[in-house]
């Protein structure tokens, strides 16, 4: 079995991944689009008001990097998510070569002799 018929043997066909990646990335998207904005000067001019300001800037500040952070990790998993079925094809290609080889190496001892056997040419001497 390829790795490729795997995906769909566990449930997840291409188009499955692909609508994945698209909600990957549209949620990102959302994520920067509707990240925090500034709170603004909303608790009086009290040094306690504006001390309490500063700090709700500050955490502001940290939720605002922290949700972009997280919008760059759904990217990231979106395009690993791309790059592993990538993997899977390019997997399938090298093992059906390696494959076939193999079955071509094998069939030149199956025989009971080299010398019966007419599917490989025997080395010799100076080659």
């Amino acid at each position: 079995m390829y790795a490729l018929d795997m995906l769909g043997e566990l449930g997840l066909p291409e188009d499955l991944i692909d609508d994945v990646r698209g909600m990957l990335g549209k949620r990102a998207d959302d994520l920067e689009d509707n990240n925090v904005g500034p709170i603004g000067a909303v608790f009086g001019g009290s040094d306690a008001g504006g001390q309490l300001s500063h700090h709700s800037g500050v955490a502001q500040q940290k939720v605002s990097h922290a949700v972009l952070q997280m919008a760059a990790g759904l990217r990231g998993y979106r395009e690993n998510l791309a790059g592993f079925v990538d993997d899977l094809g390019e997997t399938d290609a090298s093992s059906a070569t390696a494959l076939s080889n193999l079955a071509t190496s094998t069939a030149c001892v199956a025989a009971p002799s080299f010398e019966t056997n007419s599917a490989c040419t025997l080395p010799t001497e100076g080659d």
